[in-house]
Formats: C-alpha cells, structure tokens, sequence
C-alpha cells in the first residue's frame, strides 16, 4: 500500500494551472499559427506543442481524482492536518471516458428505479466512483435534480412499507435495505458534491446551483416530497461554497417571501396529516434501527445547513454577508446579519433538532486562514442575539433544547464546549468575539486546538486559522508552551482560488501599478470630467473587483489626511469613499509603509484580495469598490502612534 501526503492548497494550484496551461496552448498556437501563415513562415514546428498537450491530458486526470478524494477525507476528517493522507491504491485507474460510461449506467439505473430495495449495481458504481470528478460531472449533468429526487422519495416510500408491515421475522430485510439505502444516499452526496467542485472542462453550468434551488421551491412538482429528498442529499455531501451560498440564500429567501407555518411539513404530508410521502432518513429517528426507526426528513434548509456545517467559507458568506437588521427587546438593541438571525431566533427546526443549523454556525465561527476576524464579527452577532432574543429562541427551540443560561449559550447551543475537566483556556478566545475584544478574537477558538480530541466541529476548522505567526501569539495569548509539532505547517483551504479573464488581471495589475493615483485622483475630485480612457480604466477595475470573492474580516489603510477631510470622520456618521479604498491584512504595513497622520481600522465585508494580482503582493492589499460607505465607529489620537486612530465599519 503506498500513501501519498496532499498538500490540497497546492494541488488544487497545480490543477488549475494546467487546465489553464491546456486551454491558453491550443489558443496561442492557433493564433501564432495564423500570424506566421499570414507572413508566409511555415508552422509545422508547433507541431512539438502536441507533446506539451499530450503530457498534460495524461496527467490532468490523476491529479485531479486526488484531489477530489483528498478534499472528500479531509471533510470528514476532524482535527488539524498538515497535509491529508490517501491511499494511492484507491485513486480510479478507468479512463475519464470509461468513468463517464459509468456514470451513464448508473443515470440509467436511477431513472429506471420506481421502488423496492436499491439496485446493488448503483450501490456499486457510488461506492466505487463517487469521488472520481469525471463519473460525478457525468452523473450530475445526466440526472437531473428532479430525477434524483424522484429515486430518493421511492425508495423512501419503499422502506415506510416496509416499517409497516414487517413482522419480527422480518427485521434482516428492513436492516438490509437500510444499508443499500443509506450507502446509496451517501453516493449521491458524495458524487453530487464533488460535481459542485470541479473546475475547468468539469465546471458545472453557471445555473447549475439554481436548478436545485428551483426543484426545491417548485409549489406543485410532480414528485411529492421532491425539496425533502434533495435536502436529505444535500446534507449527505460537501458541496462547493458557491453551490450553498446559492441555494441556501434562495430557499431561505423563498420561506420569508412566502411566510407560511410549517410549509414542508405540508408539502411531503397529506392534508389528513397521515404518514408523509417525502424522503425519510432511517438514522436518527427516536425508535433508531430496524424496523420502526426512520424520521421524516422534510425540511430542506435543515439539510443544506448540515452541509454548511462541513464548509466554513459558506458560513462566513451566508452568516457574515448580505442584509443586516436591526433587533431589540427591552433596553438592549443591535444590528445583525439577517440570516443569522432567522436561523438562529425566528426558525424552528424540527426535523433535526437544530443540529444542522448550529453545525453551520460554528462553522462559521471557528476561524480558518484569511477569515478569522469574520469568525468573530459573526461570533459577535451570534452573541447579540442569543442576548437579545433569547426568550424567542427558547420558544423556538422548544421541541429540542431549551437554553436557559445566556453565560453558555454560544457554547453550550453550538455544541462547542468540550469534555468535563479540559481546561477552560481552551475557550476563553470565543468568549473574547463575545464581548468585542477585536485583538483576541482574532484567536477566537483557536485556544481549543491543543485539545482537539473533544469534538469533530470545532477541530476539524480551527486549521484553517492558524499560520506560524498566528501560533506564536496562540501561544503567548493562552500560555501553552508546548504545542504538537507540525502545527506550524497547516493546510489552507483551497476553493479561493479564481481564474481571472487575461482583461481582469491587466485592469489590477494597472491599478496596483501606478495606476491607483490617476484613478483615485479623478474619483475623488467632486464634479471633474473624468476624460473617457480614464473611466474605461476605472470600470475595468470595478469589474475585476465584482469577479473576486468577498474577502471579509479587518484590514487597515495608512493615509494622510487634512483637517477638512478628517473632520468627515465622526463617530456615528456614514462615509462615501469616492474612490477605491486600499487597506492591508498586515497591520504594520498600513503603518510603517505609508506615512500619514491618520490610521484606519477596517471591519469591511465587501473587499477583494488583489494580492495575488500585485507586484507589491508583500502589501497584501484589500481593495475596496468605488462608492464603498463605511460607519465611523471610534476616532481617537493616539499619543504613541502620533496619528488618528479611525475605526470604521462597512455599512449593510
């Protein structure tokens, strides 16, 4: 057996460069070849690039099966991992063209299912290749979400029979078709999962997340039950980050806009309230096991939670972006991330108790690299809430477990606290999110790594936080001299990665040349004629920027200001920046590299890491849109600085 250590950060570059590499080399050659035929100059030495494209072809598909199969253990795989560890003699050997036959089988034994026990072949194929990017992107684009859902409601109905009419003798038989049933669940999350995360050839269409969204909240489908089954596969698999912030934020979207009680009780029940007709899954029902145990798997957005819980990026996006509101209850008020709120306070959860929505948000609030400050702006809110509304959340959460002490109720209703007798240390950092503490939030719930055994949710993202510097602080902030070697080498999470247009990367590259003083120059002076070359090179800019993710969390901007300007800086008042805002994730750079008498702290939502894009990538610059406003929440001078301290906020 040979064993092989990924790196999925650095594979997952690997990849990308040469999907890029083999589309740019048929480009440039076909482009070259016509320049030369156009000066009559023979062409025939390109032919040597049929090496290069050959090579790469050969290759691609090794690399990119380990790096779906890498992706998959590494997501259910708690606590920290350096690198994650495969088993080489369990990547697919098949041809990508015979992955995709065997996908087209397994389509067709899906289709031509109605009920009775899963077929044994399908359980096969998913077994063997769910994990392969070429039978998942094969399967997905064949089947679609409808038809997936058509399969799971049948064998659910099948195994609601079976729970009524099995005698004693009868048991082996449910117990069989509950293995085949689950496994086959499993392969679907598994393979669907993996189809959301492909790049390149096996990137999925743009709509492709809205197709399942629009299944989901079709009114009248023709399979009952159709958004029970797809939340019940949903929450079986680790989907893109795109693919749940997309489907997430429309079915949550769908259930405001409607506003009815129990809408998916409804529409996997009869109007008699007899047994449903929905997907059921036959784990975690109160009688668990063969041949009663079985619950009523009827609530999508339970299931997409759940599969949030395993992707911390789409917890920042869903609980950290989008619309704020403002709450109140008594004499205490504040302004939250919407979504937050509605999943925490307003909604019941009864199918699952809760645990897929408090699986998300801690996700959400356990810090990984290059979004710990959002962990805590977001642990922050969470606290606000379970503050404010705690009353609410006890009446909503009244089926599962009340929560009565406000002291613990991030951590007791996140299911963060660790066994009896580990030390307290290793939480206190959440509990900093909690109260403010903008510096030691940043470790918000990094404290818990050196006692990582205790729980699966708060381990397995804490990683993602934590570079060498970060660990020096860890532990000089918690006083743990001793931490496990190899803690300075953890793995990145690698779905950051973006494949920008050649137009994209030439606008950033003139704005974090010299083109930024040109640009800001002209946006910030009120009423000029911007001349029209100009303006194309801010659009362009503008347009670069809406292709990146959101890089949310603190950043810091260094400037020099005069007495006019900074008099706009007031506590309490919005700020327009006219132009686009550069601020920094290092704070020393924005200190020592810009002179100025005026220091921004920058609680932002909406910028863009252009570092990557930069020949000064050592300033590792978050770049803000033009028009950004910000909320002025503190200004200070600060003596040992000899600058204005400025605190903004980015305003919803």
């Amino acid at each position: 057996m040979s064993i092989a250590a990924i790196d999925i950060a650095e594979l997952a570059g690997l990849v990308t460069a040469l999907e890029n590499a083999a589309e740019n080399i048929a480009t440039r050659r076909g482009d070259l070849s016509r320049e030369l035929t156009d000066v009559y100059l023979p062409s025939t030495e390109l032919n040597r690039l049929d090496a290069v494209e050959g090579w790469i072809d050969d290759e691609l598909p090794g690399l990119r099966r380990r790096l779906a199969l890498a992706r998959h253990i590494e997501a259910q795989t708690p606590g920290p991992q350096a690198f994650v560890q495969l088993d080489e003699s369990t990547i697919p050997t098949a041809t990508p063209e015979e992955a995709r036959e065997r996908a087209d089988r397994a389509a067709e034994l899906l289709e031509d299912y109605d009920d009775g026990d899963p077929p044994q072949e399908l359980v096969d194929l998913l077994a063997e290749n769910a994990t392969d990017p070429y039978f998942a992107h094969q399967l997905a684009t064949q089947v679609s979400p409808e038809e997936v859902a058509d399969f799971v409601v049948g064998a659910s109905s099948t195994r609601r029979q079976m729970a009524g009419a099995t005698m004693p003798g009868d048991v082996e038989d449910v117990e069989r078709f509950d293995d085949a049933y689950e496994a086959t669940l499993d392969g679907l999350g598994a393979a669907y999962g993996t189809a959301t995360q492909g790049t390149g050839d096996l990137a999925l269409p743009d709509d492709y997340a809205a197709s399942w969204s629009s299944a989901i909240t079709e009114e009248s489908p023709e399979v009952l039950g159709q958004a029970s089954a797809l939340g019940l596969v949903i929450s079986r698999g680790t989907f893109s980050a795109d693919f749940l912030t997309t489907v997430a934020t429309d079915v949550y979207e769908y259930e405001r806009e409607l506003d009815e009680d129990d809408m998916w009780w409804k529409r996997a029940h009869s109007e008699m309230g007899a047994n449903g007709y929905g997907a059921i899954d036959p784990v975690h029902g109160d009688d668990e096991g063969a041949p009663t145990g079985y619950t009523e798997y009827y609530d999508p957005l339970a299931g997409i939670m759940s599969a949030v819980g395993r992707n911390p990026e789409a917890g920042h996006a869903l609980f950290g972006t989008g619309t704020f509101t403002y709450i109140e209850a008594g004499d205490e008020s504040g302004m939250v991330n919407e979504f937050l709120e509605y999943v925490l306070a307003k909604r019941k959860w009864p199918v699952d108790d809760g645990a897929g929505a408090d699986a998300a948000i801690a996700a959400a609030i356990t810090p990984y690299e290059g979004g710990s400050t959002m962990s805590t702006s977001i642990a922050a809110d969470a606290h606000e809430i379970l503050t404010i509304k705690a009353a609410e959340i006890e009446e909503s959460r009244e089926d599962s477990n009340p929560i009565s002490d406000i002291g613990h109720l991030i951590l007791d209703g996140l299911g963060l606290i660790p066994i009896l007798g580990e030390p307290v240390d290793a939480i206190n950092a959440l509990w900093y999110a909690a109260e403010g503490n903008a510096v030691d939030a940043g470790l918000s719930a990094a404290g818990m790594i050196p006692f990582m055994g205790w729980g699966a949710t708060g381990g397995r993202w804490t990683r993602r936080a934590l570079n060498a510097d970060e660990l020096a602080s860890l532990r000089q902030t918690d006083g743990l001299d001793e931490l496990p070697e190899g803690f300075d080498g953890i793995a990145r999470a690698d779905d950051l990665h973006v494949d920008l247009s050649e137009t994209d990367r030439l606008a950033l590259d003139d704005y974090t040349g010299d083109g930024y003083f040109d640009m800001n120059a002209a946006l910030r002076s009120p009423g000029a004629d911007i001349p029209a070359g100009l303006q194309g090179r801010i659009d362009r800019v503008s347009d670069a920027l809406a292709n990146l993710p959101a890089h949310p969390g603190t950043t810091y901007r260094g400037t020099d200001l005069n007495d006019s300007q900074l008099a706009n800086y007031e506590p309490g008042e919005v700020v327009t920046e006219r132009g686009f805002t550069s601020t920094s994730t290092d704070p020393d750079v924005a200190d020592t590299d810009f002179d100025g008498n005026t220091y921004f702290i920058v609680e932002g939502r909406s910028g863009r890491d252009v570092a990557p894009y930069s020949d000064v990538s050592h300033e590792s610059e978050i770049l803000f849109n033009t028009g950004t406003e910000f909320e002025v929440l503190d200004k200070v001078f600060d003596e040992d600085m000899g600058k204005w301290v400025i605190r903004l906020r980015e305003a919803p």
